[in-house]
């Protein structure tokens, strides 16, 4: 086998650097006040993102209702390749945990994009404080 052939094969055996089936949002870092979190994270399509959608969910919590927090961007334009930090609120101010997790991306052309057990996205823990 020669040198170009070889190069050549692992150019085309090898996984895409921007697949399309990969997570579009990397969920980089987080921090929690008494009843609120700070979400850090890259964009990593090549599409603008019109609408992200998270489930952040206390850990810990006994009734569901108050799991559940709601945590989305209805009408954003988070442009390919860059970092952003959003904002949302939890209901309650007990000390705990929240996981977010990306529940859905909807790109600028319509197609919205879901994690599945085969290409899931990254998961933070964000810690809240207790209140002072």
């Amino acid at each position: 086998m020669n040198p170009l052939s070889f190069v050549l094969l692992s150019l085309l055996t090898a996984p895409p650097i921007d697949s399309p089936n990969s997570c579009p949002v990397t969920l980089l870092s987080g921090s929690g006040e008494p009843n609120s979190i700070s979400v850090t994270f890259r964009t990593m399509g090549r599409l603008p993102i019109r609408r992200l959608e998270f489930t952040c969910t206390r850990v810990g919590v006994k009734t569901v209702k108050a799991q559940q927090a709601q945590c989305y961007e209805p009408n954003a334009s988070f442009v390919p390749r860059s970092v952003y930090t959003v904002s949302y609120v939890i209901p309650g101010s007990a000390p705990g945990t929240v996981l977010v997790k990306v529940k859905s991306v909807t790109f600028s052309d319509g197609r919205i994009w879901k994690p599945t057990k085969r290409e899931p996205c990254r998961a933070l823990n964000i810690k809240l404080p207790r209140a002072k």
